[in-house]
């Protein structure tokens, strides 16, 4: 009887664990903390490159609206912002930093799929829009709910438990930690274990038909190489760095990141 009790507290204590572990992980993804960078991983190009959009609203032949990812706000944008310039592109900086969910909230997809609407009705010849990490996943959501004629992902959210479980795999906690991450995350009531007032609703990459662009490491954790595999079986073009982590691409190659996203655009017409 007394091993029967000792078995039974014992899991109870693993489970009540890998819950905490869980709600954690999740709360890392869903309300991370802010987070201020050094300054050699976070780079301006020039006085002029600050977050929003371009002065009076000024749409080109080409638009490009710009999401953030969980931690670090709009500035996380400033990197791809020269290369577009350079093209003769107009930009637009979304801010999703005030939403319960930031850039995985459903308003900002909403604030995505507007943006890139007035955009078009505004004149633009061309939408495109450019999402770091989470950024990407709503980009991609907002993609599937109004037409753009291109996608940009940098270190791209592809599947929220894939990088869940890449998190806790990284973190060497038990893999059954990535999957209740992944439940909290998703569920109501759950949700709020991680801070959170209501649950994801799009977890996966949601566009099928839009010409894209996967710039993403081989060292990020939080981007499985067999879910960038399945994104270019589909038709994605894909350019993998080697050493970088997560969303510090252009940071371990500037010239090639831009290199990678002008040939996109030429690709575009």
């Amino acid at each position: 009887m007394q091993l029967v009790r000792t078995a039974v507290t014992g899991t109870v204590i693993a489970t009540a664990g890998s819950v905490a572990l869980g709600a954690a992980a999740a709360r890392r993804l869903l309300r991370p903390a802010p987070f201020v960078p050094p300054e050699s991983e976070l780079v301006w190009i020039d006085a002029h490159d600050v977050p929003g959009d371009e002065p009076d609203g000024v749409v080109g032949r080409t638009h490009v609206v710009h999401v953030h990812g969980q931690s670090l706000g709009p500035q996380q944008v400033l990197r791809g912002l020269r290369v577009w310039r350079e093209l003769g592109a107009s930009n637009q900086v979304i801010d999703t930093s005030a939403l319960p969910l930031r850039s995985l909230d459903p308003a900002a997809v909403d604030r995505v799929a507007a943006a890139a609407h007035a955009a078009r009705a505004r004149g633009a010849e061309r939408v495109v829009l450019q999402g770091w990490s989470a950024g990407a996943l709503a980009a991609s959501a907002a993609a599937a709910r109004t037409p753009v004629d291109g996608i940009v992902g940098v270190a791209p959210l592809l599947d929220v438990r894939s990088a869940l479980r890449g998190a806790v795999r990284t973190a060497r906690f038990p893999a059954a930690v990535g999957v209740v991450a992944g439940r909290i995350a998703t569920t109501p009531g759950l949700s709020r274990l991680a801070g959170v007032p209501y649950p994801l609703s799009v977890t996966r990459w949601q566009d099928e038909r839009t010409p894209t662009l996967l710039l993403h490491s081989a060292a990020d954790p939080l981007v499985a190489a067999t879910d960038v595999a399945a994104r270019r079986a589909l038709g994605a073009r894909v350019e993998t760095f080697t050493l970088a982590r997560h969303t510090l691409e252009w940071n371990e190659d500037p010239e090639r990141w831009e290199r990678a996203v002008r040939d996109f655009a030429a690709t575009l017409g």
